[in-house]
């Protein structure tokens, strides 16, 4: 039968767009997150390594090993041309995540090169519990934390309507299935503190970012990445520009979505220990917290992890 035919039995009258079905909102499930620096010289080594399969180290020389002595040399040149603070990003950056999500709470679960974290956080009762513990050594720090004391400390960026110019755009993308629109976010004249002016400077602060939400999912999930941007939608992708000319930049983003049953036991943190109080004990929780992410501290008998299903 023609499709005219077909939409007049439907009684959509002839030239009518036919809409298409509306995308539920994600309620639960599990999503897959990354996190990249476009055009660092380290990140595609770095994006090969996972903590999971033994020292990093070997693994690291293994994969340089594997490099042409061009290709090599090109990361070297490209390396000593790179600001150090983004070096150590690459170098302290976790790559991977998986977020669990049911009912206004969530596990976020993530690896980097020298620690393993994870952040449990219930919307409901606005607190949460959070894990670090140190790779291939048995050294871990575990605190609960109420959301209007933590704030957002555990975020190393936070973009604010003081600093940063917001502008909402209409262009969009598909996020991992999800529609998203894109808010641009420019930090305002006279707040940078550039630490090398000039061209390749960069800003103590970043000096722009692209911000990518999507009405669908759940806006409590912004906790999980790494910068914290007041939206009212949930976030998922960003962009974020440390310099001028937009060279030196990290992406956070969705990987993928899936729609599935999240069980209690996905949500919880197994711990051993002492679990500490952020609010009377941070300076503890600073210190250990210091010691795990650059691999000094003292060694302990056990290491609490949870594996990934």
């Amino acid at each position: 039968m023609p499709l005219t035919a077909l939409m007049a039995a439907a009684n959509y009258p002839p030239g009518s767009p036919v809409a298409t079905p509306a995308l539920a909102a994600f309620t639960e499930g599990v999503i897959t997150t990354r996190v990249s620096l476009p055009g660092n010289p380290f990140d595609k080594v770095l994006s090969q390594l996972d903590p999971a399969k033994g020292d990093v180290q070997q693994q690291m020389q293994r994969i340089i090993g594997a490099m042409s002595p061009a290709e090599q040399q090109q990361m070297q040149a490209a390396a000593e041309k790179s600001p150090p603070a983004m070096t150590m990003g690459a170098m302290m950056l976790p790559r991977k995540g998986t977020i669990y999500y049911r009912n206004q709470e969530a596990r976020a679960s993530t690896d980097a090169l020298t620690y393993h974290l994870e952040n449990y956080f219930n919307a409901t009762k606005n607190s949460g519990l959070l894990l670090l513990a140190a790779q291939g050594r048995a050294d871990n720090v575990a605190y609960t934390y109420d959301a209007a004391t933590v704030k957002n400390t555990w975020q190393t960026i936070s973009v604010t309507d003081v600093d940063y110019t917001m502008k909402p755009t209409t262009e969009t993308a598909s996020v991992a299935g999800y529609p998203s629109t894109k808010t641009t976010y420019t930090l305002k004249p006279g707040v940078a503190n550039d630490s090398a002016p000039g061209p390749g400077g960069m800003s103590e602060k970043p000096v722009a970012l692209d911000v990518w939400t999507s009405a669908q999912i759940p806006q409590m999930l912004n906790f999980a990445h790494p910068v914290y941007v007041k939206e009212k939608q949930g976030i998922t992708k960003l962009v974020v520009y440390f310099d001028k000319e937009r060279k030196h930049k990290l992406l956070y983003e969705f990987v993928s979505v899936q729609v599935k049953p999240v069980t209690t036991q996905n949500l919880q943190i197994k711990t051993t220990g002492q679990v500490l109080d952020y609010a009377k004990d941070l300076n503890l929780i600073g210190a250990k917290t210091l010691a795990i992410m650059f691999g000094g501290g003292p060694q302990r008998t056990e290491k609490s992890t949870e594996g990934e299903e």
